[in-house]
């Protein structure tokens, strides 16, 4: 069963908390973002981003995309 990436991001590795840091909403929507990076080899490549953005108050957290998804250790959020 593939998860979403808003269950990784409130849910995974990281086990964030699901409200706003800032208005304690718990509504958001998650939005993916193709940024372009240099690596150490001065080489440019495309790392993927997730937005996590409150539908309340616009308070917006970014999360790096290769971290959650290559998680190993995930396991499932209890409220799930």
């Amino acid at each position: 069963m593939k998860m979403s990436v808003g269950y990784k991001i409130s849910c995974g590795v990281m086990r964030l908390k699901c409200n706003c840091e800032k208005c304690g909403s718990s509504e958001y929507q998650v939005k993916t973002m193709m940024v372009l990076e240099r690596n150490s080899k001065l080489k440019l490549e495309f790392g993927t981003y997730y937005l996590k953005i409150c539908l309340q108050c616009g308070y917006t957290e970014m999360y790096s995309a290769k971290i959650l998804e290559g998680g190993k250790n995930e396991k499932p959020c209890p409220e799930h």
